[in-house]
């Protein structure tokens, strides 16, 4: 691993910045809380100098990588860092797995519920640190600022956003397949427009997954 890899991050700073994020404070602000954690600003400017953005000039000031990130982005991106941070233990695939499930997330809810695709990826993301450590992941998300909605969608298979974790965690075992033989073929018994969805959105999930992994 690389040393910017290995960059302990402070969770007080990233609950506080999601806070933030989610009550839409000013640019300032959210670049003042930023630079509160020095590990934090250095993976901020190597995520959005990465070869994923393209850019042709360097970004060199927290308050531009976060005017181009825009806040949607950022906050995608410290809740990734977020769930990194306290599954430390995890291996590079597992990691990859829980992104992926985010992303799959996102794309079943942009075709079933499109006004909660965002909240959609948050559950997502969540789920493995709630497997992790419990109920303990109710405090954390409160302090963050976190609606209800998304904590009951990670405490919660009978809420609405808990029964689209249920089905996508039935649709990521199919993924594996669908990633592999990259055909609507393997899945068997559902309607065609059903498969289409399917096949989509585990490729998308998969190819996202795998470009910000190489770059967490």
């Amino acid at each position: 691993m690389s040393e910017v890899e290995n960059l302990e991050l402070k969770r007080e700073v990233m609950l506080k910045l999601i806070n933030a994020l989610l009550e839409g404070e000013d640019l300032n602000k959210i670049a003042e809380i930023v630079s509160l954690d020095p590990n934090l600003s250095v993976k901020l400017l190597k995520f959005i100098n990465s070869p994923y953005f393209g850019l042709k000039k360097e970004i060199k000031s927290i308050i531009q990588a976060i005017a181009y990130l825009g806040y949607k982005n950022l906050r995608d991106y410290i809740f990734l860092l977020l769930t990194s941070s306290i599954l430390k233990n995890a291996s590079k695939e597992e990691i990859k797995r829980v992104i992926k499930f985010a992303y799959l997330m996102r794309e079943l809810a942009k075709r079933l519920m499109p006004e909660y695709e965002d909240e959609a990826f948050m559950v997502g993301i969540l789920d493995s640190v709630y497997q992790e450590i419990g109920d303990e992941i109710k405090e954390i998300l409160e302090k963050a600022g976190v609606s209800e909605y998304v904590i009951n969608g990670v405490l919660r298979e009978d809420s609405k956003l808990g029964k689209l974790k249920v089905l996508a965690k039935k649709v990521l075992k199919l993924c594996d397949k669908v990633t592999e033989e990259r055909g609507e073929e393997v899945i068997e018994g559902l309607p065609e427009l059903a498969k289409k969805d399917i096949v989509e959105s585990c490729l998308i999930a998969e190819e996202d997954a795998e470009s910000i992994l190489s770059i967490l």
